[in-house]
């Protein structure tokens, strides 16, 4: 197969963006829900060869239950995105970890990249 260029890989982060810019993002810990944030569009842009969508701000939510952050997933309607987390390095950044109910989950950015 060969690779794609970078118009080939923004056109993905442009079909990503259409499908999931009024989405929500879901903070897992296993099949526990911890936290759901409303995203609000993506920024579309080429890195290199490579496509980036970037979320715009995302708002805070409340925990919904106690445990370890380890996945999230982006859900519009019946299509879903599995996404890596963690506090850096990963395509979905938050602020700790750890959540606990009632505290607050904050997501510093979401980064989703498709590859040449």
């Amino acid at each position: 197969m060969p690779d794609l260029n970078a118009a080939a890989t923004l056109k993905q982060a442009d079909d990503f963006k259409a499908d999931y810019a009024t989405a929500t993002i879901t903070i897992y810990d296993g099949a526990t829900e911890l936290a759901t944030h409303t995203l609000a569009d993506f920024v579309t842009s080429n890195s290199g060869a490579n496509a980036l969508a970037t979320a715009n701000a995302i708002a805070n939510d409340t925990i919904d239950a106690d445990g370890t952050a380890d996945s999230a997933k982006i859900i519009a309607g019946t299509k879903e995105w599995t996404l890596t987390v963690g506090t850096s390095g990963t395509e979905v950044v938050l602020s700790t970890l750890t959540y606990v109910t009632g505290e607050t989950s904050s997501i510093s950015s979401c980064v989703i990249t498709f590859p040449a």
